[in-house]
């Protein structure tokens, strides 16, 4: 029968088959031991015989043990059944012949006869006992009609009638009935248990936990199931009559004595559970949960074993723990970036002041540059925690990676090693996905970057693009994936490679094997993957380079060209700005900023005071911080456009939650600006919204 799949499916075999299967199976080595019984016997029988002379016997022994011999020989190469019928035969025919040349019926050889009956009965089938029977019959008429008839070759005491041949013929027939009754009924017995503990072993086979039954008395394994054998990697022989003392070399604290103190927990205070670290017979460990329970089972005082294996498990609990992990350290960065990125707005704002105001002293203005260097790195620092907590403000835009690849290979250049070759291998046309150009441009130049280090000696990096199918089954390795169409972008470096023992841990925050560097590169790699709905994963050998694989949602959406500049003629160079931020030094350098470009400035530090201050025709534009202790900026903003629809506002934050994304969404001409920025930054974005130019940044 086959199924859907081209796989046959077993039919069920008769239980008469099973028991005839059975059967032989019993019949076979009990054939051997009555072979060797009767080579035994006729050797003895043949020395007695000898030593007191009696040559009939002595023929008659020797020759019986020869044929035995023979058909011990031929059953134990597989001839069971024609063993057992010559031997029978030739049992037969010796006690034919020990009664003809004897007391005719009234020989003692005719005791034989029965036991030839339950001989057949246990090595033969029925028809092959009915046989027996008739050939013995036939041989019992034969001899007492020759006898009746003095046909025998010994003379005989005491002559027979012809009702002594029926009584005999009906109680050999009695007896062979009985014989048949009784063996019939025991191989029954013995084959319906057999087919018990068959099936109760096939149900232990098909779990697919690993089942050990221990001895309660010294821990000893008396049995275990195929599992076992397939979880450990060993053969059934190598466990059975083990004691926990064999566990000596398994790793620390899991040995032999705490195996042997959890089996006598389970004797004496019940059903025990606990988590432990098992070695495969290659010496390779994995984690399995073992449940323990003491039984009776045979009238003997057992402890069974239930071992599942939990590696899987425990890798999953320790993603989610690293997951929350990963989940709290990026709340902790996001308010921590918040405050950072106001104290650097005005570390930035005073050094660019500074530069500018030190015209006669040059050693100070480049004290000014160092100062402003420092806050950049600074910022990007702050820029990575972001994007590593998937906190930072993005823009959603159809996203060209072909283009972005070929910009950040041409951003690559000016710090890559000429002795490195940058390869492309585009094998779509069309590679577009949803996102912020910006974050996943800096993505893949860090991958960039990431590869340049790995060979100082030169080599070659390859990008590709494919796009794959993922499927549901997909989802149980990409968890972060949704079915549907995606692309794959790889890039792959021929360098150094990373060790076996660092691949879980690059993507953990200020995890980092260089001398210099934050460790932050590729936390915020995966953070900015994950925030676009994608999977990033990593496969490096020694000496054989890194892989690193995107996948990201393909999109059928086109890109959009990034509007041109406003000219000087469209924006506006003078107006009166509202400030509201609740840091003095951010809004004191927000306010000195816009007054140095012609702008009148008036500061206020809450929310509930800028709606205070707020008069539609006092105004030009709004410059909101998002995060204030009394009213944020997105609810000043909405009370504000309630009064005045068309007001003019722009946001400043240091970073933005998904719940300041989500209320934002009905304001999308509203402009919010990053944190920290640079006063010429401020000056220009300020001068597009009040000329009239709102976009998001």
């Amino acid at each position: 029968m086959k199924l859907a799949n081209g796989a046959r499916r077993e039919r069920p075999i008769p239980k008469r088959q099973v028991e005839a299967q059975l059967g032989r199976d019993l019949a076979a080595p009990l054939l051997k031991r009555i072979l060797l019984t009767i080579v035994v016997a006729g050797l003895l029988l043949s020395a007695f015989s000898a030593a007191a002379d009696f040559r009939k016997t002595l023929i008659l022994a020797i020759g019986n043990s020869a044929i035995a011999a023979a058909m011990l020989a031929a059953a134990r190469r597989g001839y069971a059944q024609t063993a057992s019928v010559v031997v029978i035969l030739a049992l037969l025919v010796t006690t034919v012949y020990a009664m003809i040349t004897g007391n005719g019926l009234l020989d003692d050889s005719l005791l034989i006869i029965p036991g030839i009956f339950l001989m057949a009965s246990l090595l033969l089938s029925t028809n092959w006992l009915v046989f027996v029977i008739v050939i013995a019959n036939v041989a019992v008429v034969a001899t007492g009609l020759a006898e009746i008839h003095g046909y025998l070759t010994e003379d005989v005491p005491i002559r027979i009638q012809y009702h002594d041949v029926v009584e005999i013929v009906i109680l050999l027939g009695a007896l062979a009935a009985f014989v048949h009754y009784l063996v019939a009924m025991l191989r029954r017995i013995v084959v319906e248990a057999r087919l018990a503990h068959e099936s109760v072993r096939d149900i232990l086979d098909a779990t697919s936990e690993a089942i050990f039954i221990h001895d309660a008395r010294d821990g000893r394994i008396i049995s275990v199931n195929e599992p076992t054998l397939k979880m450990f990697g060993s053969t059934r022989e190598s466990f059975l009559g083990q004691t926990p003392d064999s566990l000596k070399d398994s790793p620390a604290p899991f040995d032999g004595a705490m195996a042997a103190d959890h089996l006598k927990r389970a004797v004496n205070d019940g059903p025990q559970a606990f988590e432990w670290l098992a070695k495969r017979q290659d010496g390779s460990t994995f984690w399995v949960e073992v449940a323990l329970r003491c039984a009776r089972i045979a009238e003997e005082t057992r402890v069974v074993a239930v071992v599942r294996d939990i590696t899987e498990r425990r890798r999953l609990e320790q993603r989610v723990r690293e997951a929350e992990t990963f989940r709290a350290v990026g709340q902790l960065a996001g308010g921590v970036a918040h405050d950072f990125n106001n104290q650097l707005v005005g570390i930035l704002g005073h050094a660019e002041f500074l530069q500018e105001g030190l015209t006669q002293s040059p050693e100070l203005r480049d004290c000014a540059e160092s100062i402003l260097v420092s806050g950049r790195r600074a910022a990007e620092l702050t820029h990575q925690l972001l994007a590593f907590a998937r906190k930072g403000r993005r823009r959603i835009l159809p996203v060209d990676l072909h283009q972005l690849i070929a910009e950040v290979i041409a951003l690559g250049k000016r710090s890559i090693d000429k002795r490195i070759a940058i390869e492309q291998h585009l094998s779509t046309e069309r590679a577009i996905t949803l996102g912020d150009p910006s974050a996943l441009q800096n993505a893949l130049l860090n991958l960039l970057l990431n590869a340049r280090d790995a060979m100082p000696k030169g080599g070659s990096v390859r990008f590709a693009t494919e796009i794959i199918e993922v499927a549901s089954a997909d989802l149980k390795l990409y968890p972060a994936l949704s079915e549907g169409r995606h692309v794959a972008l790889t890039v792959t470096d021929s360098g150094i490679g990373i060790p076996p023992e660092n691949i879980e841990k690059i993507f953990e925050p200020f995890f980092t094997t260089k001398e210099s560097g934050t460790g932050m590169g590729l936390a915020a790699v995966q953070g900015t993957v994950l925030e676009h709905q994608g999977s990033i994963t990593v496969k490096s050998e020694l000496g054989r380079g890194a892989t690193f694989r995107l996948l990201l949602p393909l999109s059928e959406t086109s890109p959009v060209e990034e509007p041109a500049p406003l000219s000087s003629a469209e924006t506006a160079t003078s107006g009166k700005v509202l400030v509201v931020d609740d840091e003095v030094t951010v809004a004191s350098i927000v306010g000195r900023t816009l007054t140095r470009g012609g702008y009148e400035v008036e500061l206020c530090h809450s929310g509930q005071g800028a709606l205070d201050r707020y008069r539609p025709d006092a105004f030009d534009l709004v410059l909101l911080d998002v995060m204030m202790p009394d009213l944020d900026g997105v609810e000043v903003l909405r009370r504000i456009r309630a009064k005045a629809p068309t007001a003019k506002v722009m946001l400043m934050t240091g970073h933005a939650g998904e719940s300041v994304e989500t209320r934002l969404r009905e304001f999308s001409d509203v402009v919010v600006l990053s944190k920290p920025f640079q006063p010429k930054q401020l000056i220009e974005e300020v001068r597009k919204v009040i000329g009239g130019a709102a976009c998001n940044i």
